[in-house]
């Protein structure tokens, strides 16, 4: 009798355990989708917010849209037209920034959008609440360009920046008739440079115990930064000036200087979360010498300026990328995304990848 009640005590500890797993095993799905919920917190100050905000006129056509982010997803935003338009509508997907702009115009009117997210394992978020606003008619039209239109208008070759390369003969034929006293200047200055070439060993770190915000730190917090555009720009003067018509030896002295400079820590003394004043102009003229002397490099050279900025673009990209978006009001961000651009445009590598065609390496 004994084991047979301990038999059935164990059959029925088992029975009360597996159900209890069944039951936990069905309630996790339930759990994670209840789990990803949209986050409208309204938008505080500092913060970009919602936009088109509700009960809005737009001044350009088609407006920007903007939301909170959050992170792990991507997005899909619905946009309907409201009386007489009730038959227009629009809907993205697979959004990856919390901000979308179209490629097309919409009608004068009024419509209502709303926006929900998805993460990586296809489950999605409730909708947004349903926001309205009003395109004016006389709003300017200001559609954006698709990803490829716009990757297909940064040139092949280089030059890249500030100049394309069939602006060069024109430019070279300027700078021996109207603007010769400009070219001359550029010379002087190249001149002087090969003189008393800019050093290019890598700048230090802040001292262990230095106090940070204090006089001595701020001394080497922007030097940093002046010793960097010393540097690079010298660099890159050099390299613009040879393209208008100048020595080759200019060229060679910009190339150095590159590659000197290449060497340094991408995360050190100069990096962009380590010293973001020191980091962008090392970002911004590191990027114009490399397009301006792109020809002298060989296919080696090449491939270290574009591993360094992969590193040093990466981590611009991370710092701003969702924070600017939402929180838009940082002057030194600002900046730093102008320069990002220029890192991108510079060094754009078209490889054979589906869909997108293109890259950074």
């Amino acid at each position: 009798m004994g084991n047979k009640k301990v038999r059935k005590e164990n059959v029925l500890f088992k029975l009360v355990v597996a159900v209890n797993v069944l039951a936990v095993l069905l309630l996790v799905p339930v759990l994670a989708a209840a789990e990803l919920t949209l986050d409208e917190k309204p938008a505080v100050g500092g913060e970009w917010g919602y936009r088109p905000a509700d009960d809005s006129v737009s001044a350009v056509n088609p407006p920007s849209f903007s939301w909170r982010p959050q992170k792990g997803l991507t997005w899909e935003v619905s946009c309907t037209g409201t009386q007489p338009f009730a038959n227009i509508g629009f809907h993205w997907k697979d959004i990856g920034f919390n901000v979308y702009c179209p490629a097309q115009t919409f009608p004068a009117g009024t419509y209502t959008w709303r926006y929900r997210g998805k993460d990586s394992k296809g489950n999605y978020t409730n909708w947004s609440r349903v926001r309205t606003f009003t395109i004016a008619k006389d709003a300017t039209s200001m559609p954006m360009p698709v990803r490829k239109e716009l990757l297909s208008r940064i040139p092949k070759t280089h030059p890249r920046l500030f100049v394309r390369p069939e602006n060069m003969p024109r430019l070279r034929e300027l700078a021996q008739s109207q603007m010769k006293a400009q070219y001359d200047r550029l010379v002087r200055e190249c001149e002087r440079i090969l003189k008393n070439p800019p050093s290019t060993e890598e700048p230090p770190k802040y001292p262990k115990d230095m106090v940070s915000g204090s006089e001595e730190w701020r001394k080497v917090w922007w030097g940093n930064r002046t010793y960097t555009i010393n540097a690079l720009n010298g660099a890159a003067t050099l390299a613009f000036t040879r393209l208008l018509g100048g020595p080759e030896k200019y060229g060679a002295e910009a190339k150095r200087i590159l590659l000197e400079c290449a060497k340094w820590e991408p995360k050190g003394s100069t990096g962009y979360r380590y010293n973001d004043e020191a980091g962008m102009p090392y970002a911004y003229y590191f990027s114009r010498t490399y397009t301006f002397v792109n020809d002298l490099l060989s296919e080696q050279e090449k491939k270290i300026c574009r591993e360094v900025m992969k590193v040093r673009g990466d981590e611009m990209y991370n710092h701003l990328c969702p924070r600017h978006l939402w929180q838009p009001y940082s002057s030194h961000s600002n900046r730093a995304w102008h320069f990002l651009g220029e890192v991108g445009i510079a060094f754009l590598v078209r490889l054979k990848v589906p869909r997108t065609g293109c890259g950074l390496p």
